[in-house]
């Protein structure tokens, strides 16, 4: 038994290309498209007494923050604060 393998069209690349670089024709003259700023992952350790405490705190408040937004948050104030000193 024979078996037929197929060279992959090339043509396929030359579609995605084109189509990326269509993705930001429907912007107007001066229009900014908004680039997804790039996160990291960090692998972090917390108390479960300390997590139970921020979930508590932030289904208690109305702020709306994710815990990983209000741990960067907390983050960025601190990190303001020391360069302050």
């Amino acid at each position: 038994m024979k078996t037929t393998v197929a060279k992959k069209p090339s043509h396929a690349k030359q579609k995605t290309d084109a189509f990326i670089e269509q993705a930001g024709s429907n912007l107007t003259e001066g229009e900014v498209k908004k680039a997804k700023v790039k996160k990291s992952q960090v692998p972090l350790v917390i108390s479960p007494q300390l997590l139970k405490e921020l979930d508590e705190y932030l289904e208690a408040s109305s702020i709306g923050l994710s815990r990983s937004n209000f741990i960067c948050q907390a983050i960025k104030e601190k990190l303001d604060r020391e360069e302050k000193i």
